[in-house]
């Protein structure tokens, strides 16, 4: 039996004492449940409640659908899990509708940093209850998802825990997907916002990256950005477009590239990944140049083209094949 939660957190990463997440994170991990993968997932920038909710549904029953699809396959199939959708306020106004929201793209900086507030306080205390809740007799895995600014999300709340020396149980094994990531090229590599990262997770740390040259949102405004803050540290390029530098690579004792085209297939098709510490970086401009494909997501390319079959096959053979 699987059980879903969403948790809304706002602008100061301060989860709301009434969603009684330190009584419902303990209930979900106990044997009552059973749960032995915990799915956690961030989106990004310029999404209302509505529309995360939306597509939380739609990303959380077509992933299961593909897991269910490709159950004979899978060799580390999920075991009773448990979903958590995490909700931020990454708009001026949760109403698209608003006047507000009209000048919504001078919001960028405020976003991207906001981003990182919610890892660093809401995401991290979910992961703290998590970690202390985890029984020791039964093994575990957490698997965090973040698109664009939810890349942040997740990973400043990992960079959290590295910083403060929180190690997870010995049963916990850690995958983490990162879609189409609009964080710097280069964050990840030690010293810089996220390098602590790979340097303490990593003996037990599975990571997969995606990249597209059709990321027009991570490729071209990102990059520009960048450029204007006189602020901004470290490469003015994004992940989600470049895909990672030589030193993430090189943090991973093994790491593969893969492609993804209309159709492909990645369970029974693809050995699987080896080792409890290892880099996947999987480049979508495959599908997204493809003739077929209609998607149109205007200035942003393909940035949040990621609702696609073959994408939830690659996810599942990642994590579970």
């Amino acid at each position: 039996m699987s059980h879903y939660i969403t948790i809304p957190i706002d602008a100061n990463g301060v989860i709301d004492p009434d969603e009684q997440i330190d009584d419902i994170i303990p209930k979900a991990m106990s044997a009552a449940f059973g749960t032995q993968d915990v799915f956690l997932y961030s989106h990004g920038w310029w999404t209302s409640a509505d529309a995360a909710l939306k597509e939380y549904n739609v990303a959380t029953t077509d992933f299961i659908f593909s897991i269910k699809g490709n159950a004979a396959k899978l060799t580390k199939p999920p075991q009773n899990p448990f979903l958590i959708g995490i909700h931020w306020p990454s708009m001026l106004d949760d109403d698209p509708n608003a006047l507000l929201d009209k000048a919504e793209v001078l919001s960028f900086y405020t976003m991207e940093k906001r981003a990182d507030d919610i890892g660093e306080e809401g995401v991290y205390a979910i992961l703290r209850l998590l970690i202390l809740a985890t029984p020791a007799n039964r093994p575990i895995r957490f698997n965090l998802f973040g698109h664009s600014f939810g890349c942040k999300v997740v990973c400043s709340a990992l960079e959290k825990l590295a910083e403060n020396g929180i190690a997870l149980p010995s049963n916990v094994a850690i995958n983490v997907i990162l879609l189409q990531a609009a964080f710097t090229t280069d964050a990840l590599d030690p010293g810089n916002e996220y390098g602590q990262v790979l340097s303490t997770l990593g003996s037990n740390l599975r990571l997969l990256i995606s990249h597209s040259d059709k990321d027009d949102a991570v490729g071209k405004a990102f990059p520009l950005a960048h450029s204007i803050n006189f602020f901004s540290k470290g490469a003015k390029t994004g992940l989600g477009a470049t895909g990672p530098t030589a030193a993430t690579k090189a943090a991973f004792p093994s790491s593969q590239s893969v492609s993804v085209a209309w159709g492909s297939s990645f369970v029974g098709a693809v050995a699987p990944t080896s080792g409890k510490s290892t880099l996947v970086i999987a480049d979508l401009t495959p599908i997204h140049s493809d003739p077929k494909n209609t998607f149109n997501g205007g200035a942003s390319g393909h940035h949040s083209d990621i609702f696609l079959p073959e994408i939830y096959d690659l996810m599942s053979w990642f994590l579970f094949a």
